[in-house]
């Protein structure tokens, strides 16, 4: 099997299903309404929401990146999809998990079709390659899962 096709995988059990460590994002993020979504609590600096949607767009910079585009530099890369969010209706949070979903999509898609040579490419902006890039996208979903299971165990309870 392709390395490629592993880190798909890896990249797919980290949103959609199937996650070696636990529920995926969309499993958690399941029936979850733009209210609890947006909800402020004290045991977080972001809500669900803001990670989504701060997930969303470091999927996107990985595309950009896989395309040629430099990723952001170190602040801009700290600020990446933490801007405010100007709506939150629940249709607003239905197009936001909505794109979340696409962008993992893309994203898994498109390393799937990448040949092993290709993985060990530099990535633009970074002294680290594809692969690198790739599993940390990975990883960093599956991090920001245990934070969104958390706040939502917490809202459940509050």
């Amino acid at each position: 099997m392709r390395q490629s096709i592993r880190i798909a995988g890896q990249i797919r059990r980290s949103v959609f299903y199937e996650g070696w460590h636990g529920p995926a994002v969309l499993e958690v993020l399941h029936g979850l309404d733009a209210a609890k979504a947006s909800a402020s609590t004290p045991v977080a600096n972001h809500s669900i929401w803001e990670l989504v949607q701060h997930m969303r767009c470091w999927h996107e910079a990985g595309l950009d990146a896989m395309s040629g585009k430099p990723l952001p530099h170190a602040e801009e890369a700290d600020r990446l999809g933490w801007h405010p969010i100007p709506d939150f209706s629940e249709k607003s949070w239905q197009i936001e998990v909505q794109r979340f979903r696409d962008s993992a999509e893309r994203l898994t898609q498109r390393t799937a079709t990448l040949e092993d040579k290709s993985l060990t490419q530099q990535v633009p902006g970074r002294a680290y390659d594809v692969a690198h890039m790739l599993l940390g996208i990975a990883s960093h979903n599956t991090y920001h899962c245990g934070q969104i299971v958390l706040l939502h165990r917490y809202l459940h309870l509050h």
